[in-house]
């Protein structure tokens, strides 16, 4: 049954990836063909695919229904959220002008730089620093777009660029306190900080220079190649919403910090300054919309009628990613779990466990699990934590130290994430900038492997 159930994973594997780069409307194609692989699995009976939070149906057919209205309601009620907020929010930018301010005040210091390319080392560097206090990869991406991007575009980047630049900001991950660091930390029986300040960020420095060159250069030829000139591109408006128009009357200069408000206040609500506050992205979103409107309000006097204006636009970029960014994302989920229903990654996990590798032979071996089912489910969860579990043991019987082969497997599910066209961060930045989930990562491609290969050799250094 269970080689079955991998035989239909992989063919239904070719079929989605034909159909996406053939244009197919990707949600449909994700959501059917996620479908077949939940109706197959409970044929074969080779998973189950039921949370824990959902209730079944008494069905096990009946209870694929029930598994995608839970997978709407509760990536409606998280991530979706999310999203929908942080669109809203650029979108609402856009429209008041704090985005145009920030443009004209940033351009004018960048003016000295001739090659914008040196910009996307810059803005990647900056990207690494936001990531070092938010956890989600679809939030990170998505606030990095929506901060750095029209900087970025004005300067004449090509926005397949800012996507990538976007997409790869949560690679080699520096978060301070996750999930997966905190579980990491224990396979390794180290304390989390040791974990993260004695090898996690070590390592992940120089691999994210590495990244951040190898994005220079990569973005660069693929540009040229296609007859992208950044000349002919300087002061172009990024555009989240078509509907969105930048406002005829400058905006203060002032609103150019109002972009930044939702980093500034991530950080002001932290462990790093007011601990007692602990707030939600989403609702540090909505905090970050209420001070603008009162900068708003100030700015018109109290008029109601420009404020109403404003407060429409944030909801109908809201209802315009639902459409579009959120639905995607939950149609991936869909296709994530027949995945796994289908006995897949267990298959891929006793493989691992079966071939007697040295220390640094298995730990390639996890790699490139690791990176294989992050590229075809896009999590780094379904990648990581399964893996995990099994990994002290395996080091203790190979009397190597554990850290060679958690942290390069950790690391390897974030950075082989924007290799993946169905991840959640992918999905969302190429739904902001109305792309090809494909065409994002192709320009991440290059970039993600040499990230690989380069954490791989750092952790093996730190580790000896």
């Amino acid at each position: 049954m269970a080689a079955t159930g991998i035989i239909i994973g992989t063919v239904v594997l070719f079929i989605v990836g034909w159909a996406i780069v053939r244009g197919k409307y990707a949600p449909l194609v994700l959501f059917l063909s996620g479908v077949f692989m939940l109706i197959c699995s409970v044929a074969l009976g080779t998973g189950n695919f039921m949370p824990k939070q959902a209730v079944a149906t008494g069905n096990a057919y009946l209870n694929i229904i029930e598994f995608i209205r839970y997978m709407f309601s509760n990536r409606f009620a998280n991530l979706g959220l999310i999203i929908m907020f942080m669109v809203g929010f650029a979108s609402y930018m856009t429209h008041i002008g704090a985005n145009h301010a920030f443009v004209s005040i940033a351009t004018k210091r960048f003016a000295r730089i001739k090659n914008p390319y040196v910009m996307v080392f810059v803005a990647f560097a900056v990207a690494k620093l936001i990531s070092m206090v938010i956890t989600s990869a679809v939030g990170l991406g998505v606030l990095c777009l929506a901060l750095l991007g029209p900087v970025l575009i004005s300067l004449g980047l090509n926005k397949l660029t800012v996507g990538s630049i976007c997409a790869m900001s949560g690679a080699a991950s520096m978060v301070l306190i996750g999930a997966s660091t905190a579980a990491a930390a224990k396979a390794t029986q180290l304390s989390i900080l040791d974990y993260v300040f004695v090898y996690k960020i070590p390592a992940a420095l120089p691999t994210s220079i590495v990244m951040g060159i190898a994005l220079v250069f990569w973005n660069r030829y693929l540009d040229k190649k296609e007859g992208w000139v950044c000349s002919e591109h300087v002061g172009e408006v990024m555009e989240f919403d078509g509907a969105v128009q930048n406002p005829e009357a400058a905006a203060p200069k002032i609103y150019a910090i109002l972009p930044f408000l939702p980093m500034i206040l991530v950080v002001v609500f932290s462990q790093y300054c007011i601990a007692s506050i602990k707030l939600d992205i989403s609702a540090i979103i909505i905090l970050s919309v209420v001070i603008a409107m009162l900068f708003e309000a100030v700015r018109h006097r109290f008029k109601f009628d420009p404020i109403a204006e404003g407060v429409k636009v944030f909801f109908q970029a809201m209802g315009k990613s639902l459409s579009g960014v959120v639905i995607l994302i939950i149609a991936a989920g869909v296709f994530a779990e027949g995945f796994k229903a289908l006995g897949m990654l267990d298959s891929i996990v006793k493989l691992a466990n079966s071939l007697g590798f040295g220390g640094f032979g298995m730990s390639v071996l996890f790699v490139v699990i690791t990176t294989l089912v992050t590229i075809i489910s896009g999590s780094n969860g379904a990648s990581f934590y399964p893996l995990i579990e099994m990994v002290p043991h395996i080091a203790a019987k190979l009397n190597v130290s554990s850290v060679m082969l958690v942290l390069p497997m950790h690391q390897a599910s974030t950075i082989a994430r924007p290799l993946s066209p169905v991840a959640g961060v992918v999905v969302a930045i190429a739904g902001m900038l109305k792309c090809s989930p494909l065409d994002i990562v192709k320009r991440c491609s290059v970039p993600a492997v040499l990230g690989l290969v380069s954490h791989h050799i750092f952790v093996f250094l730190l580790s000896l």
